[in-house]
């Protein structure tokens, strides 16, 4: 029969594997990912992309999505690593906006390449999901090697989002350096990594518990049974 710990711990990391990966493939991928939205309107943010009625850059790990509310929609840009917004020109007819100066390039251009990290976090993760599944059914080795990569995965997490608070607040600074001209708006990427982080952090605690209840199960039942039938 198996026991309860394991099917929350594959449950939790399959959950934190499926977040990590929409966030290392999130724009230009999944459009509705982003890690931070640049309001190319008169500092004026809207937090919902429903109600968006600026044009808008959002940025993710390996490129960025713009809509400039000129007919012609979103339009993304080719997924790379690193990634410098001047490439917002190809969508622009004529100069770039202030949001998008050159010092904000500066610091987005570098930073970007950073962000591949995502994508390693999401690796070390997909290896501890298959070694839950193996230890989910039955392979001894699998269940303390899920719950090392677990920790991994998790310190992973971790990192990559104190980079992304990072990330944000450095591009956000020079946005604002550029006066009224725009607004630095924290995407919901950060938010996705953050839950990912918990879960892998909670899953180890799941496997320990799980395995410290199993040891501490009474055999007595087992041997008056085995008593029982030597008596006969």
């Amino acid at each position: 029969m198996v026991s309860w710990n394991k099917i929350l711990g594959v449950a939790s990391v399959a959950a934190a594997t499926a977040l990590l990966g929409m966030v290392a493939f999130d724009v230009p991928y999944f459009k509705s990912v982003y890690f931070l939205r640049i309001d190319l309107g008169n500092g004026t943010a809207s937090t919902a992309a429903v109600n968006q009625t600026n044009a808008f850059v959002d940025l993710g790990a390996l490129g960025f999505c713009t809509d400039l509310k000129d007919g012609r929609g979103l339009q993304c840009s080719p997924a790379k690593i690193g990634y410098n917004l001047s490439e917002a020109g190809q969508f622009i007819n004529g100069t770039l906006p202030p949001a998008l100066s050159a010092s904000v390039n500066a610091v987005a251009s570098t930073l970007t390449k950073v962000l591949v990290l995502h994508i390693v976090a999401f690796g070390i993760s997909l290896v501890s999901f298959a070694f839950a599944l193996l230890a989910f059914f039955g392979a001894p080795i699998a269940d303390c090697c899920s719950s090392c990569f677990c920790g991994f995965a998790g310190s992973a997490a971790f990192a990559v989002f104190i980079f992304d608070i990072a990330f944000f607040e450095l591009i956000k600074k020079r946005v604002q350096e550029e006066g009224n001209s725009g607004a630095a708006i924290m995407g919901n990427a950060l938010y996705l990594t953050l839950i990912a982080w918990l879960l892998l952090f909670i899953t180890p605690i799941l496997f320990l518990i799980g395995r410290c209840c199993g040891c501490c199960i009474p055999s007595g039942h087992s041997d008056h049974e085995k008593r029982h039938k030597n008596n006969y």
